[in-house]
């Protein structure tokens, strides 16, 4: 039972994984860069260079040359979504030291460090199961 379910975890992350470099492409060939940066800013990934994003375009036949500040505008609204008080808090709840592509908000201070803070203190307070 263990097996198998393990066999549908992966088989559905390698389905995943192949879903979203579908998605781009399709994204690249309709030339639809801000949607494309906003994907990118959503899943927390750090955000393409000019040329990074031209050779991914370059890779897929039939694109357009690649609208930088339109990948920008969207990688902004998406990874502001991302890097919410939530996500800083579960940081903290899984010990994150690094906070990836949401280390600007470090930088801003606010209410981030202290969400952040929140998840850590219970990290550190769980005494797990008796």
């Amino acid at each position: 039972m263990i097996k198998l379910l393990r066999q549908s975890v992966i088989a559905a992350s390698v389905l995943v994984a192949l879903s979203g470099c579908t998605t781009r492409n399709a994204l690249i060939e309709a030339g639809d860069w801000y949607q494309i940066g906003f994907n990118d800013g959503k899943w927390g990934q750090m955000a393409l260079s000019e040329a990074s994003l031209t050779q991914r375009a370059e890779q897929v036949a039939d694109a357009d040359t690649p609208d930088y500040s339109q990948y920008q505008q969207g990688y902004q609204v998406g990874i502001n979504q991302y890097c919410s008080y939530e996500q800083l808090e579960q940081f903290g709840l899984e010990g994150k030291m690094d906070w990836g592509a949401c280390e600007f908000r470090r930088e801003e201070g606010g209410l981030y460090p202290t969400y952040w803070q929140q998840g850590f203190e219970r990290r550190m307070n769980f005494e797990g199961p008796k």
